[in-house]
């Protein structure tokens, strides 16, 4: 081992003593910085990935909409869906309705589905009953709606659709359509979850008088990557269509957490930099503490690179050590994330803020390597700054001051 790294650990860790409070107290000031970064990237990361997925799966890679319904939908889809960029096509329906069930009574966002269609996402998130079951007298609602109307699998319920209400005008007295309860829906996205209700596409149609046709049409891409330019290229093949990727659906929002993510990532990066700027002061008190020592290695024939090895290697080490010790402290944040969140939801907050703001029944995470690894580098670099500018400091003074100074 060179010795100006035996020098540096020893003034660093000094034997003898179990925690050096230099050493612990700066390690500890970067590894909160390191962990406060990388927790707050993670979960804004989880924010986005989470909000992609369920517009995907909500919308389709790519939505098809006209300025009115679409006639003929079914055509259509098979005209789509044999192109080569497209895994499947599906008409779909939605629209407000009235559902009750006795006493309780919520508004559904319904929606007219291809029940049979294997790529439908729902099938993925059936908490309890059978998605197959959908038929034209069965429904699948998502489960915080099932929780409002006080149902379960087997329950019935009744619906009003607008068109009811348009007969009712004009001096009918349309009765409700009951429909039973085949499955309940869980998919964590709780904008879905309060308001979905899946029902057959030709019920749909039935019930709000459609006549054939349809809203729009969804569609699964082979690619999901590629859905803008897909979009574009079946967009100038029928310009009475609108083509709309899922990257589009939701745009400002999914930009809106993107850069919420960057300012955060800055915000945070600032506690590093105060953890640094205590680890120059400090390492600063040291060389002055050290002068005697620095001018008798001088005069010993140590060169200035190596006494500014010295004391840079001290801060690198703090940083190197720190940083790890950040990222397991991020592990441990993260894994015990729910229970964190309801203390601090129990003390400061009014509800689930995850689920009123972000529409999440938990804080999502999606690990990303790149944020770990520009952790890493911006905390390292900040650290091996924090102890260069004593070491040039104290290795660009004469042996001779420095004695005499001491």
């Amino acid at each position: 081992m060179p010795w100006f790294l035996h020098l540096a650990l020893r003034q660093l860790f000094p034997p003898g003593r179990r925690f050096p409070a230099f050493a612990t107290v700066s390690i500890l000031g970067v590894a909160l910085g390191v962990a406060s970064l990388l927790v707050v990237q993670t979960v804004m990361n989880g924010f986005g990935e989470e909000h992609r997925l369920r517009i995907r799966e909500s919308f389709g890679d790519c939505v098809v909409t006209a300025s009115a319904p679409i006639e003929r939908p079914a055509e259509l889809a098979r005209t789509l869906g044999a192109d080569p960029a497209v895994r499947s096509a599906s008409p779909y329906a939605e629209g407000p309705a009235l559902v009750r069930n006795g006493d309780f009574s919520a508004v559904a966002g319904v929606r007219g589905i291809d029940p049979s269609d294997p790529a439908q996402p729902a099938r993925r998130y059936v908490a309890f009953g059978s998605f197959d079951e959908i038929d034209d007298g069965r429904v699948a609602l998502g489960a915080g709606l099932a929780r409002a109307l006080r149902v379960r699998v087997g329950d019935k319920v009744e619906l009003w659709s607008p068109a009811m209400a348009e007969r009712a005008e004009k001096g009918r007295a349309p009765l409700p359509v009951e429909l039973e309860v085949c499955a309940v829906i869980r998919t964590g996205f709780t904008e879905v979850d309060d308001r979905a209700a899946l029902i057959p596409l030709r019920r749909f149609d039935d019930l709000w008088a459609l006549g054939g046709r349809a809203h729009g049409l969804t569609l699964r891409l082979k690619e999901p990557a590629a859905a803008e330019s897909v979009a574009e290229r079946l967009s100038a093949a029928r310009p009475g269509l609108a083509f709309i990727p899922w990257q589009h659906v939701k745009r400002n929002f999914l930009e809106a957490i993107r850069f919420e993510k960057t300012m955060l990532f800055f915000l945070m990066f600032i506690i590093t930099l105060v953890a640094s700027f205590s680890i120059g002061s400090t390492l600063f008190s040291a060389v002055i503490r050290r002068a005697r020592e620095v001018g008798v290695l001088a005069a010993l024939g140590a060169g200035r690179a190596e006494l500014v090895l010295i004391f840079a290697l001290q801060g690198l080490l703090i940083g190197l050590i720190g940083t790890l010790a950040g990222f397991g402290l991020t592990w441990t944040i993260l894994t015990f994330r729910d229970g964190i969140l309801g203390a601090v939801n129990r003390l400061f907050g009014d509800g689930d803020m995850v689920a009123n703001v972000y529409q999440f029944s938990r804080v999502p995470l999606h690990y990303d390597a790149s944020d770990f690894l520009v952790a890493a580098f911006f905390t390292l670099v900040t650290t091996a700054a924090a102890g260069l500018f004593p070491a040039i400091w104290a290795a660009g003074r004469k042996p001779s001051e420095a004695m005499r100074d001491a």
